[in-house]
């Protein structure tokens, strides 16, 4: 039986570190790499065969009645720098406790159960995102060549990281076969629901989402023998160019979002022109149509400067979820009398890229204040736990139908 021990907050707990930093679980790190170990084991002690493939998404499966495709829930392990308790984890722990809820609550379902928990989503050490639900869903990617801030590959951090998870007893090393259907539990990651007292998002579709990298070309010289018109600083070049492609978003539609979030400089030095500056661009819509138009606007604007070049280093359409699995989890909502809306997702998410092989769906809880990507990232547990027992009355269903 599931016991007391292994409730949620045990759970995130035990899966979530104490520093006043946030969560740094960047894929294939030491912490990521202990709590992909630690939910093996714990899905064993539980019944369940564990499957690691080359990437090191986890699958646990749990049995049912008929020898069929699983039905599927999960999230991703690894955070952002400095990142919140409850992004992707409360996804993947939350449906290790709705999976278990199903056993007690029904016994063996007629098809089998599986957790997932995708190797890597946000794109946090190296500059891609989804490379986990990629590898999942088969689709190819130029990431093997990737270095992240100290030199490392890709592959060197993967194949060391892979190698001691396929190393634990009784775990299968291949890629899982896709699931009938995949459910995602997750926090809102915005205020819609907090402000509207709302204990269930159904979500509805997942924004377009393109990332780039730009880089400001100047020359390095001396900070106090350069004449002012003589410089060519990339530092005084970026900042104009970032101004403007603001200036650009601020005029845009509503439902875009633009952020420049990461900027590195060389040679970093106070008393040295820079030489170079390169920044992230992440821009977001729920229209891929009206994102093309603005991405074509933004390409005008960079153009206007010399000695800049930009490289795109993530493309995802915009995103419509399965109506039927909505449908379904709205009816099971009014039964249980938990208020819910239905919303369109501004985050990215591993749903976006399983939608393209398997109908799937996603279930937003509350996020206090709206913040997420932060160690202030906060949902009461009272919120956790509706979202858990939705997600185990929707997986009992899916599991039984005929």
């Amino acid at each position: 039986m599931f016991s007391e021990e292994h409730q949620l907050a045990d759970l995130l707990n035990q899966f979530n570190t104490t520093a006043d930093t946030g969560q740094n679980r960047l894929v294939y790190s030491e912490q990521w790499l202990h709590n992909q170990k630690t939910l093996i084991v714990l899905g064993q002690k539980y019944g369940a065969k564990a499957t690691v493939d080359d990437y090191g998404n986890v699958s646990l499966d749990f049995p049912g009645q008929e020898a069929t495709l699983p039905i599927a829930t999960g999230s991703h392990m690894d955070t952002v720098r400095q990142g919140g308790r409850y992004d992707g984890l409360y996804g993947v722990l939350g449906g290790f406790c709705a999976i278990q809820k199903v056993y007690q609550q029904g016994g063996l379902p007629k098809k089998p159960l599986r957790l997932i928990s995708f190797s890597e989503e946000e794109g946090s050490r190296f500059p891609a995102a989804f490379t986990g639900s990629k590898h999942y869903t088969g689709q190819q990617q130029q990431v093997a060549a990737l270095v992240d801030e100290t030199g490392i590959t890709f592959t060197q951090a993967r194949e060391n990281a892979i190698k001691q998870l396929q190393a634990i007893p009784g775990v299968r090393q291949q890629r899982a076969p896709l699931p009938v259907s995949f459910t995602e539990l997750h926090i809102e990651q915005g205020p819609r629901l907090s402000q509207a007292h709302q204990s269930i998002g159904l979500v509805t579709g997942i924004v377009a989402q393109n990332r780039y990298n730009v880089t400001v070309h100047g020359q390095a010289n001396h900070a106090g023998t350069t004449p002012m018109a003589q410089r060519q600083d990339a530092i005084a070049t970026a900042s104009r160019l970032m101004a403007s492609l603001y200036d650009l978003a601020d005029n845009s539609s509503n439902s875009l979002t633009f952020t420049i979030g990461e900027i590195r400089v060389s040679p970093n030095v106070s008393n040295v022109i820079a030489e170079s500056c390169t920044f992230t661009i992440d821009c977001r819509e729920e229209s891929d149509e009206r994102l093309a138009t603005f991405l074509s606007a933004m390409n005008k604007v960079i153009k206007q400067f010399d000695n800049v070049t930009i490289e795109q280093t993530l493309h995802v359409p915009a995103t419509l979820l399965s109506q039927a699995l909505r449908k379904q989890n709205a009816e099971i909502a009014t039964q249980m009398k938990f208020p819910f809306r239905e919303l369109f997702s501004g985050a990215g998410h591993d749903s976006q890229i399983m939608s393209t092989v398997v109908p799937t769906t996603m279930i937003f809880v509350p996020s206090k204040a709206g913040i997420s990507h932060a160690p202030a990232e906060y949902t009461k547990m009272s919120d956790l736990l509706i979202g858990v027992a939705l997600l185990t009355a929707s997986l009992s269903v899916q599991a039984n139908e005929a």
